[in-house]
């Protein structure tokens, strides 16, 4: 059972609505037009929210009980994910980390949403039963921290799929794509 209490009460497409403009508006004021940057473990680019929200609605994300985003950057993946259930975001790159938790504050997600400052690859992330991660470079490294866990891999994008987990379906929206892949436990 999920510890998190719903957000189906509320305004579910106010909210996710909110979110989305949270992050458009971010991105604009930093007279950024491409959410892309290099950091010093890799390249950065953000998810974009309106098409996570599809995706999370379509993947049942409230069936889980933690979502972990690996390198999880401005935030934007667990602040969609906190409308489902608890997430928490891993980033190594201290300044996304610090405007995620103020991201997490103005959008009072609170007590949903919480972020790490580390390489995720030295955290626990086999306690959680649903991972996400929008890759910069090969999985090797998380396939092989992974070994026996036997939650679901959400991977956005097309580029990096990983070679040991077994691929149940491929989401699409636009030009984006998310694959849902079962870990082997």
């Amino acid at each position: 059972m999920n510890p998190i209490p719903s957000l189906e009460d509320r305004d579910e497409a106010r909210t996710a609505a909110g979110i989305i403009d949270y992050f458009r508006r971010r991105l604009e004021d930093c007279g950024e037009t491409r959410p892309y940057r290099l950091t010093a473990s890799g390249a950065w680019a953000a998810s974009r929210p309106e098409y996570l929200f599809g995706f999370f609605k379509r993947v049942n994300l409230s069936g889980f009980r933690l979502f972990i985003d690996l390198g999880s950057g401005d935030g934007v993946a667990c602040c969609v994910a906190g409308l489902f259930t608890r997430a928490i975001g891993i980033e190594s790159d201290r300044l996304l980390t610090s405007g995620a938790g103020r991201a997490v504050r103005d959008l009072k997600l609170q007590g949903r949403v919480g972020f790490i400052c580390a390489d995720f690859l030295t955290q626990s992330i086999q306690k959680a039963d649903c991972l996400y991660i929008y890759p910069d470079k090969p999985l090797d490294a998380l396939e092989k921290a992974l070994e026996g866990w036997g939650g679901t891999l959400l991977v956005y994008g097309p580029h990096f799929p990983p070679k040991r987990f077994s691929l149940q379906t491929k989401l699409r929206q636009g030009m984006e794509t998310m694959s849902i892949y079962c870990g082997l436990a």
